[in-house]
């Protein structure tokens, strides 16, 4: 029944084309919809590693990243100089918006000089890494921060008539998508307070215990110590809720996408598939009366919408790599070169995609089939 599903497909080289083109549109899309959403939960889990052993004392009910928190910097002071802090290991921050290209702002974050560590961590940086013994206005720039001022290392870019000198940039955390620290501009905490117009106040305090301490028993110690209904403790585990909540509607929106693409494609396969299974009522027929079972009569069915399927979902995945590589060069965080490998789990789910495609989409048309009485057909014109 193999052969005879290709010598059927073959047969009708431009219907069979056009639904093939079909599935694998449908097949780049969901790939190309997979890769995003794959890329912002790592990024997301990026994030969340930033504060991995860490604590993040703010105000009750702001979330990861504390952007609408406000700390008395008295506060922050009495928190930071508590036995159970590592001081070297932990800075007040402040966050304000940084615009760029009139339209999209990144993170103008402020930390203690010589605490830079609390925020970049170990992740590799050109240029200086700290801002002690700088002057006011000089940044260390996230990756795409840099990509968006068009600057580097050396240089100076101005905003609002404010000029900035690049001290240091740090490399690329996102993975297609921009993390936290890619979309930041870090400066001196009494400098962003001055820009911000926020003296005396700070964002969020970033917290990691001294040795001995465990990060629980730290969270503890605060949270006994401060009024839980004015300031909250957390740990990388509930940034990562947080960061994760923050998705939820894009999740939800892409998800929406994907299932209507689908939909789509095995509509399609399916209208493509009963025409056929109409055209073919004579020859069904006279198979039927030839003894062929209505298994087999199933089988060439399906056969068919698989085939056409398998095809389309290989020439799909051959494309999703450059066609995402592209998507990234146009939303200008990467360079052409198509440098990206296709995840398993996204592998997987465009396979089971295509099977579910091809296997649904042939059901009821190959019903049909069965359904088709020899003499009947003998007798259709």
């Amino acid at each position: 029944m193999l052969d005879i599903a290709f010598k059927d497909l073959t047969s009708k080289k431009g219907r069979t084309s056009m639904v093939i083109v079909g599935v694998m549109t449908c097949v780049l899309l969901i790939g190309v919809i997979s890769f995003l959403t794959y890329e912002i939960d790592e990024t997301i889990q990026i994030d969340a590693n930033s504060i991995a052993g860490k604590l993040v004392f703010e105000t009750n009910g702001t979330g990861y990243p504390p952007s609408g928190s406000n700390i008395p910097e008295n506060v922050s002071n009495q928190v930071l100089s508590d036995s159970i802090v590592n001081n070297d290991k932990s800075s007040a921050i402040i966050l304000a918006a940084l615009p760029h290209n009139n339209t999209v702002n990144t993170f103008l974050l402020g930390v203690t000089p010589g605490s830079e560590q609390a925020f970049i961590n170990s992740t590799t940086i050109n240029g200086t890494d700290s801002l002690v013994g700088q002057s006011n206005n000089s940044v260390i720039l996230g990756y795409q921060a840099a990509k968006d001022y068009n600057v580097t290392v050396g240089g100076t870019f101005t905003v609002k008539n404010q000029q900035f000198n690049v001290i240091g940039i740090l490399a690329k955390q996102g993975i297609g998508t921009t993390s936290i620290q890619d979309e930041s501009v870090i400066a001196a905490l009494p400098f962003v307070q001055e820009i911000a117009q926020r003296p005396g106040l700070v964002t969020a305090d970033i917290i990691t215990p001294n040795n001995g301490v465990s990060l629980q028993d730290a969270q503890n110690t605060l949270e006994n110590n401060y009024d839980n209904n004015t300031y909250t403790v957390y740990t990388q585990k509930d940034a990562l809720q947080s960061l994760n909540s923050t998705q939820s509607g894009t999740y939800l929106f892409l998800d929406m996408v994907i299932a209507m693409v689908f939909l789509v494609s095995a509509i399609l396969i399916m209208v493509v598939m009963m025409m056929t299974v109409k055209e073919k009522t004579r020859e069904i027929g006279t198979m039927r009366a030839l003894g062929t079972s209505k298994r087999r009569i199933l089988s060439l069915i399906f056969y068919e919408s698989l085939i056409i399927s398998v095809i389309g979902g290989i020439l799909g995945i051959i494309l999703i790599i450059p066609l995402y590589d592209l998507f990234i060069y146009v939303a200008g965080n990467g360079q052409l070169g198509f440098i990206y490998s296709v995840p398993i789990p996204i592998l997987l789910r465009i396979i089971i995609v295509v099977l579910l495609i091809g296997t649904l989409s042939g059901l009821i048309p190959a019903y049909l089939a069965t359904r088709i009485s020899p003499i009947e057909a003998l007798r259709y014109e």
